[in-house]
Parts: C-alpha cells; sequence; structure tokens
C-alpha cells in the first residue's frame, strides 16, 4: 500500500492493488481521450469540453476515492499523473497540429512534463521513492489545463481579448510554463534533498 511520509512514498509494489476501483476510475480517463480528439476534429468544440470537464472529474473522483475506500496504492500514485499526462499532452499535440497552439509554449510544456517523468522514474528504480505533488506543481497544472480549454472552446471574444497588449490565450501558456518550470525545479530540489538525507541514513 501507499504510504507517505515528507511528501514522499515508498515504491513498495503489490500486485494485489493492481486492479482497484481508484485505479479502474482513473483508466476511464484514457477511454475518454479518443472521444475528445474525435469531437475536436469534428469542430464539436463544446462536447470536447464537456467530455474534458468529465475526465477532469474523474481525476478528483480516483483520489476521494482511494481516501474513502483505503485503496491509496503505490500504483495508483503512479498510475494518475501518467494517465493525466498521457491525456493533457495528447490534447496538445492536436491543438499545436490543428488549433495553432503556441509552438514555444508546446515544446516548453512538453519538455518540462517529460523531465518530471523520467526524474519520477529515475527516484522509483533507483530509490524507491515517488514524490507526492507540490502546490506550485497543482497550481501550474490547472493554469495549463485553463490554457488548454481556451484553445479547445476557441470563443471569439476570448481570440480578441488582450491583457496588457498580450492575448489572453498566449498569457495563460506563458503563465502556465513559467509556474510549470518552477515546479519541476522545485520537484528536482525537493528530490535531491530526500535522496541526501537517505544517503546519510545509509552511511550511518
Amino acid at each position: 500500500m501507499y504510504t507517505k511520509k515528507n511528501g514522499f512514498a515508498n515504491a513498495d509494489f503489490d500486485p494485489k492493488t493492481v486492479i482497484t476501483i481508484p485505479n479502474i476510475v482513473t483508466m476511464i480517463r484514457l477511454l475518454i481521450l479518443p472521444f475528445v480528439i474525435v469531437a475536436l476534429h469534428k469542430g464539436h468544440n463544446v462536447q470536447a469540453f464537456i467530455l474534458i470537464l468529465v475526465a477532469g472529474f474523474t481525476d478528483v473522483l480516483d483520489g476521494f476515492l482511494a481516501k474513502i475506500l483505503h485503496q491509496a496504492t503505490t500504483i495508483g500514485k503512479i498510475l494518475d499523473p501518467i494517465v493525466d499526462k498521457i491525456f493533457i499532452l495528447s490534447i496538445l499535440i492536436y491543438l499545436y497540429i490543428y488549433r495553432s497552439f503556441p509552438v514555444w509554449g508546446f515544446y516548453l510544456i512538453i519538455a518540462l512534463e517529460l523531465s518530471i517523468l523520467i526524474g519520477g522514474y529515475w527516484l522509483i528504480m533507483k530509490h524507491h521513492k515517488i514524490p507526492s505533488s507540490n502546490i506550485p506543481g497543482k497550481i501550474a497544472v490547472i493554469i495549463v489545463s485553463l490554457a488548454t480549454y481556451l484553445y479547445v472552446i476557441d470563443l471569439e471574444f476570448i481570440n480578441n481579448f488582450f491583457i496588457i497588449g498580450i492575448n489572453v490565450k498566449i498569457l495563460t501558456v506563458l503563465i502556465g510554463v513559467i509556474l510549470l518550470g518552477i515546479a519541476t525545479v522545485r520537484y528536482g530540489m525537493i528530490s535531491k534533498k530526500e535522496i541526501l538525507k537517505n544517503n546519510r541514513k545509509k552511511e550511518d
């Protein structure tokens, strides 16, 4: 099971915890994803937006169920952010190709998200630790998601709305990228601190 201490969890895998109600809810997001892409491709922006909101609800629901059902597992702790990244990055790829999502924003978000994934994988494999999400990371996800929603819904007044001379959609992407960068750096710092602490314990 998943045990948390000082923002980290021990990566102790139990095959019996793979099929749990929270994990099933998490996987529903992947089932929703192709319907979102099809809706976007057909120009059904409102339908795509509603489906994304439903997917977002499952993201909240799986964590809630994990707590009340006492089914918070290591596998679930890893699966949830991976599914989240697959979901949002798949939509970003579509928006980049077909909806003029900013090139710089697209590549920076991809690079930062991959950095977090690779860093997390390395921590799990080498140090058997899973860092918990931090506040800057959660805020960054919200802003990046908001930027994505603005390109999904693609309303005319949003396209023509400017703040300090910058299109509001571009500004939202910029803020999201900055916050995601901060979250990535903080993720690396707390991971390094935890690794050094564990190494000192081993030496003692």
